[in-house]
């Protein structure tokens, strides 16, 4: 995926990214990003890094997080996070009607 990263990079410049209202976990390093130049490098790093899914759900269990919402094309990440702990209450939005849903679940 590198060869793309340079195009990706140059449209990533044209979006205004703000500080998140919301934490952000960056599920390369599994820590939070509350900057706007960070959260970009790191959605460049996606494409080429591997992801420590495992490392950021134990991150979000110590952080005490109960809920998470998961914007996927299929809610994969749910259930392997599921084998992972039993902890979290994982919503995952793959389409309008699952985005209708947790919308009103969690009244945003």
């Amino acid at each position: 995926m590198r060869p793309i990263t340079l195009k990706f990079k140059t449209f990533l410049e044209t979006i205004k990214i703000n500080k998140p209202k919301i934490k952000f976990i960056n599920n390369i390093s599994c820590n939070y990003e509350i900057s706007s130049k960070n959260i970009k490098n790191s959605l460049i790093k996606q494409l080429y890094s591997p992801i420590n899914w495992i490392k950021c759900i134990k991150f979000i269990e110590k952080q005490n997080i109960l809920n998470v919402i998961e914007f996927t094309p299929k809610n994969l990440l749910k259930k392997i996070s599921q084998k992972i702990t039993n902890n979290l209450n994982i919503d995952s939005i793959y389409n309008v009607e699952t985005f209708l849903l947790t919308f009103k679940k969690y009244k945003i």
